[in-house]
Protein backbone atom coordinates (compact mmCIF):
# COMPACT_ATOMS: atom_id res chain seq x y z
CA UNK A 1 0.00 0.00 0.00
CA UNK A 2 0.90 3.64 -0.80
CA UNK A 3 2.03 5.84 2.01
CA UNK A 4 -0.29 8.57 1.09
CA UNK A 5 -3.40 9.08 -1.26
CA UNK A 6 -4.74 11.95 -2.81
CA UNK A 7 -8.47 12.58 -2.97
CA UNK A 8 -9.48 12.91 -7.02
CA UNK A 9 -12.59 14.66 -6.15
CA UNK A 10 -11.06 16.92 -3.71
CA UNK A 11 -9.26 20.23 -4.59
CA UNK A 12 -7.10 23.22 -3.65
CA UNK A 13 -8.61 26.80 -3.83
CA UNK A 14 -6.14 30.18 -2.76
CA UNK A 15 -8.69 32.83 -1.16
CA UNK A 16 -5.60 35.77 -0.56
CA UNK A 17 -5.64 39.97 -0.24
CA UNK A 18 -6.32 42.12 2.29
CA UNK A 19 -10.42 41.48 2.54
CA UNK A 20 -9.47 37.58 2.43
CA UNK A 21 -10.12 37.26 5.90
CA UNK A 22 -13.28 39.33 6.28
CA UNK A 23 -15.14 37.65 3.51
CA UNK A 24 -14.47 33.92 4.52
CA UNK A 25 -15.67 34.44 8.06
CA UNK A 26 -18.71 36.15 6.99
CA UNK A 27 -19.88 32.96 4.91
CA UNK A 28 -18.22 30.35 7.20
CA UNK A 29 -19.00 27.99 10.45
CA UNK A 30 -15.52 28.81 11.93
CA UNK A 31 -13.51 32.18 11.86
CA UNK A 32 -10.16 31.61 9.55
CA UNK A 33 -7.81 33.30 12.27
CA UNK A 34 -6.70 29.80 13.77
CA UNK A 35 -5.36 28.92 10.02
CA UNK A 36 -1.41 28.74 10.20
CA UNK A 37 1.46 27.06 7.81
CA UNK A 38 0.85 23.56 9.58
CA UNK A 39 -2.73 24.71 11.39
CA UNK A 40 -5.76 23.88 9.97
CA UNK A 41 -9.34 25.49 10.23
CA UNK A 42 -12.02 23.02 9.90
CA UNK A 43 -15.24 24.62 8.66
CA UNK A 44 -18.32 24.93 6.62
CA UNK A 45 -20.14 26.69 3.68
CA UNK A 46 -23.96 26.39 3.94
CA UNK A 47 -27.18 28.08 2.14
CA UNK A 48 -29.01 30.77 3.67
CA UNK A 49 -31.32 28.01 5.00
CA UNK A 50 -28.34 26.17 6.85
CA UNK A 51 -28.10 23.42 4.71
CA UNK A 52 -24.91 21.94 4.11
CA UNK A 53 -22.72 23.04 0.24
CA UNK A 54 -19.46 22.46 1.42
CA UNK A 55 -16.73 21.11 3.61
CA UNK A 56 -13.71 22.79 4.59
CA UNK A 57 -9.87 22.68 5.65
CA UNK A 58 -8.00 25.77 5.65
CA UNK A 59 -4.66 26.39 6.01
CA UNK A 60 -3.04 29.46 5.93
CA UNK A 61 1.14 29.31 4.66
CA UNK A 62 1.28 33.14 4.99
CA UNK A 63 -0.56 36.23 6.54
CA UNK A 64 -3.43 36.86 4.14
CA UNK A 65 -3.43 33.68 2.05
CA UNK A 66 -5.20 30.99 2.71
CA UNK A 67 -5.56 27.44 0.96
CA UNK A 68 -8.63 25.62 1.11
CA UNK A 69 -9.41 22.16 0.27
CA UNK A 70 -12.33 21.48 -1.04
CA UNK A 71 -14.75 19.10 -2.95
CA UNK A 72 -15.93 20.72 -6.43
CA UNK A 73 -13.25 23.41 -6.01
CA UNK A 74 -14.47 25.10 -9.24
CA UNK A 75 -18.15 25.43 -7.94
CA UNK A 76 -16.54 26.42 -4.76
CA UNK A 77 -14.69 28.78 -6.29
CA UNK A 78 -17.67 30.35 -8.55
CA UNK A 79 -20.00 30.51 -5.88
CA UNK A 80 -16.92 32.49 -3.61
CA UNK A 81 -16.74 34.96 -6.50
CA UNK A 82 -20.74 35.65 -5.92
CA UNK A 83 -20.04 37.19 -2.11
CA UNK A 84 -16.80 38.88 -3.14
CA UNK A 85 -18.29 42.07 -4.67
CA UNK A 86 -15.67 45.02 -4.01
CA UNK A 87 -13.56 43.00 -1.47
CA UNK A 88 -9.93 43.30 -2.12
CA UNK A 89 -9.31 39.33 -2.67
CA UNK A 90 -8.23 36.92 -5.04
CA UNK A 91 -9.79 34.09 -5.58
CA UNK A 92 -7.96 31.09 -8.06
CA UNK A 93 -8.30 27.44 -8.51
CA UNK A 94 -4.86 25.76 -8.00
CA UNK A 95 -6.37 22.45 -8.23
CA UNK A 96 -4.28 21.53 -12.26
CA UNK A 97 -1.03 22.55 -9.80
CA UNK A 98 -1.61 21.05 -7.04
CA UNK A 99 -2.78 17.82 -4.96
CA UNK A 100 -4.77 17.30 -1.82
CA UNK A 101 -4.89 13.69 0.46
CA UNK A 102 -4.11 11.80 3.29
CA UNK A 103 -0.38 11.15 4.37
CA UNK A 104 0.80 7.96 6.75
CA UNK A 105 4.08 8.57 6.16
CA UNK A 106 5.02 12.31 5.22
CA UNK A 107 8.85 10.74 4.35
CA UNK A 108 7.23 9.59 1.41
CA UNK A 109 5.94 13.31 0.01
CA UNK A 110 7.78 15.68 -1.99
CA UNK A 111 9.83 18.37 0.92
CA UNK A 112 7.65 21.66 -0.49
CA UNK A 113 4.23 19.54 0.82
CA UNK A 114 2.19 21.33 3.43
CA UNK A 115 0.60 18.67 5.85
CA UNK A 116 -0.84 19.05 9.28
CA UNK A 117 -2.98 17.08 11.80
CA UNK A 118 -7.07 16.59 10.62
CA UNK A 119 -8.77 18.67 13.01
CA UNK A 120 -11.53 15.85 12.74
CA UNK A 121 -10.16 12.84 14.60
CA UNK A 122 -6.57 12.31 16.10
CA UNK A 123 -6.06 8.88 14.31
CA UNK A 124 -7.00 9.70 11.38
CA UNK A 125 -3.57 10.10 8.57
CA UNK A 126 -2.54 13.50 8.09
CA UNK A 127 -3.86 15.78 5.57
CA UNK A 128 -1.59 17.38 2.86
CA UNK A 129 -1.35 20.33 0.21
CA UNK A 130 1.51 19.10 -2.90
CA UNK A 131 2.37 19.78 -6.22
CA UNK A 132 0.70 17.36 -8.68
CA UNK A 133 2.99 14.41 -9.49
CA UNK A 134 1.70 11.61 -11.64
CA UNK A 135 0.97 8.62 -8.60
CA UNK A 136 0.53 5.09 -9.16
CA UNK A 137 -2.62 3.02 -8.72
CA UNK A 138 -3.67 4.03 -5.55
CA UNK A 139 -7.20 2.05 -5.39
CA UNK A 140 -5.80 0.47 -2.11
CA UNK A 141 -4.50 3.40 -0.47
CA UNK A 142 -8.04 4.85 -0.88
CA UNK A 143 -9.42 1.45 0.33
CA UNK A 144 -7.46 1.69 3.04
CA UNK A 145 -7.93 5.08 4.28
CA UNK A 146 -11.48 4.96 4.23
CA UNK A 147 -11.87 2.29 6.80
CA UNK A 148 -9.64 4.18 8.47
CA UNK A 149 -12.48 6.74 8.83
CA UNK A 150 -15.12 4.83 8.85
CA UNK A 151 -14.19 2.19 11.53
CA UNK A 152 -13.38 5.86 13.68
CA UNK A 153 -17.03 6.82 12.43
CA UNK A 154 -15.85 9.79 10.97
CA UNK A 155 -17.91 11.28 8.29
CA UNK A 156 -16.60 13.13 5.17
CA UNK A 157 -19.46 15.21 4.92
CA UNK A 158 -18.86 15.74 0.81
CA UNK A 159 -19.51 12.22 0.53
CA UNK A 160 -22.29 11.52 3.54
CA UNK A 161 -24.26 14.24 3.03
CA UNK A 162 -26.34 15.53 0.35
CA UNK A 163 -25.91 19.08 -0.84
CA UNK A 164 -28.88 21.70 0.04
CA UNK A 165 -30.37 19.05 1.96
CA UNK A 166 -28.38 17.68 4.90
CA UNK A 167 -27.86 20.12 7.71
CA UNK A 168 -23.75 19.71 9.31
CA UNK A 169 -25.03 19.11 12.38
CA UNK A 170 -26.84 16.23 11.24
CA UNK A 171 -23.16 15.50 9.86
CA UNK A 172 -21.30 15.15 13.62
CA UNK A 173 -19.85 18.77 12.30
CA UNK A 174 -20.50 20.41 15.90
CA UNK A 175 -18.82 17.43 17.14
CA UNK A 176 -15.43 17.06 15.29
CA UNK A 177 -14.96 21.04 15.92
CA UNK A 178 -15.87 22.51 12.65
CA UNK A 179 -18.36 25.30 14.25
CA UNK A 180 -17.88 27.94 16.14
CA UNK A 181 -21.32 28.59 17.90
CA UNK A 182 -19.86 32.14 19.64
CA UNK A 183 -18.80 34.03 16.17
CA UNK A 184 -20.29 36.87 14.44
CA UNK A 185 -22.89 36.07 11.84
CA UNK A 186 -22.42 33.73 8.75
CA UNK A 187 -24.31 32.47 5.66
CA UNK A 188 -27.09 29.98 7.34
CA UNK A 189 -25.90 30.39 11.49
CA UNK A 190 -29.50 31.60 12.29
CA UNK A 191 -31.00 27.88 11.41
CA UNK A 192 -27.62 25.86 12.72
CA UNK A 193 -27.53 27.92 15.94
CA UNK A 194 -31.57 27.14 16.30
CA UNK A 195 -31.03 23.25 16.14
CA UNK A 196 -27.80 23.63 18.57
CA UNK A 197 -30.00 25.35 21.01
CA UNK A 198 -33.60 24.06 20.89
CA UNK A 199 -31.38 20.22 20.71
CA UNK A 200 -33.54 19.40 17.51
CA UNK A 201 -31.11 17.36 15.86
CA UNK A 202 -32.48 13.91 16.60
CA UNK A 203 -31.18 13.09 12.91
CA UNK A 204 -27.20 11.94 12.47
CA UNK A 205 -24.67 10.40 10.89
CA UNK A 206 -23.84 6.96 12.78
CA UNK A 207 -21.56 4.14 12.33
CA UNK A 208 -23.16 0.78 11.67
CA UNK A 209 -22.52 -2.68 11.68
CA UNK A 210 -23.54 -5.60 9.19
CA UNK A 211 -21.99 -8.76 8.05
CA UNK A 212 -20.55 -8.67 3.98
CA UNK A 213 -20.36 -5.94 1.58
CA UNK A 214 -22.05 -2.39 2.28
CA UNK A 215 -25.32 -1.87 1.56
CA UNK A 216 -26.11 0.80 -1.61
CA UNK A 217 -25.83 4.47 -0.86
CA UNK A 218 -29.57 5.51 0.16
CA UNK A 219 -30.86 2.21 1.10
CA UNK A 220 -33.93 2.81 3.49
CA UNK A 221 -32.83 1.03 6.63
CA UNK A 222 -36.58 -0.46 8.24
CA UNK A 223 -37.83 -1.38 11.46
CA UNK A 224 -41.01 -3.88 10.67
CA UNK A 225 -41.23 -1.58 7.55
CA UNK A 226 -41.00 1.87 9.11
CA UNK A 227 -37.90 3.86 7.84
CA UNK A 228 -35.61 4.90 10.05
CA UNK A 229 -32.58 5.57 8.49
CA UNK A 230 -30.72 5.95 5.35
CA UNK A 231 -27.43 4.13 4.05
CA UNK A 232 -24.75 6.12 3.17
CA UNK A 233 -20.87 5.86 2.82
CA UNK A 234 -19.96 1.91 3.66
CA UNK A 235 -17.32 -0.43 3.14
CA UNK A 236 -16.49 -3.88 4.57
CA UNK A 237 -18.05 -4.33 8.00
CA UNK A 238 -18.93 -0.93 8.50
CA UNK A 239 -20.35 2.36 7.24
CA UNK A 240 -22.14 5.53 7.97
CA UNK A 241 -25.53 5.75 7.96
CA UNK A 242 -27.74 8.83 8.62
CA UNK A 243 -30.22 7.78 11.43
CA UNK A 244 -33.14 9.45 12.97
CA UNK A 245 -32.29 8.35 16.59
CA UNK A 246 -35.76 8.37 18.32
CA UNK A 247 -37.73 6.26 15.48
CA UNK A 248 -34.91 3.47 15.75
CA UNK A 249 -34.36 3.24 19.65
CA UNK A 250 -37.80 2.92 19.86
CA UNK A 251 -38.19 0.17 17.30
CA UNK A 252 -35.03 -1.82 19.01
CA UNK A 253 -36.21 -1.39 22.65
CA UNK A 254 -38.94 -2.94 21.08
CA UNK A 255 -37.09 -5.71 20.17
CA UNK A 256 -37.55 -5.22 16.14
CA UNK A 257 -34.13 -5.57 13.94
CA UNK A 258 -33.15 -3.35 11.66
CA UNK A 259 -32.36 -4.36 8.36
CA UNK A 260 -30.69 -2.46 4.50
CA UNK A 261 -32.42 -4.63 2.14
CA UNK A 262 -32.01 -8.06 3.37
CA UNK A 263 -29.14 -7.10 5.61
CA UNK A 264 -29.19 -6.88 9.17
CA UNK A 265 -27.66 -3.15 10.79
CA UNK A 266 -26.28 -2.87 14.05
CA UNK A 267 -25.73 0.66 15.38
CA UNK A 268 -22.36 1.53 16.83
CA UNK A 269 -21.82 5.14 17.73
CA UNK A 270 -17.86 5.68 18.63
CA UNK A 271 -17.57 6.96 22.04
CA UNK A 272 -16.94 10.97 21.11
CA UNK A 273 -20.05 10.68 19.31
CA UNK A 274 -22.88 12.48 21.26
CA UNK A 275 -26.17 10.39 20.71
CA UNK A 276 -29.63 12.05 20.84
CA UNK A 277 -31.65 10.76 23.74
Amino acid sequence: MADFVSFPKRGLVCVSGPDAATLLDGLLTHNVAGAGPGACVYTAMLTPQGKFLFELFIIAPETGTYWIDVSEPASFAKRLSLYRLRSKVTIEDKSEAYMVGAVWSAEALPSNTIHYPDPRHSELPQRFIAPRVELPSEAAAFAAYEQTRLGLGVPDLAADLLVEKDFILEGLMDEMGGVDFHKGCYVGQEMTSRMKRRTTVKTKLCRVRYEGAAPAFETPILADGWEVGRMRTGGPGHGLALIRFDRAQKAISEGQELRAGDQPIQLDPPSWMQVPS
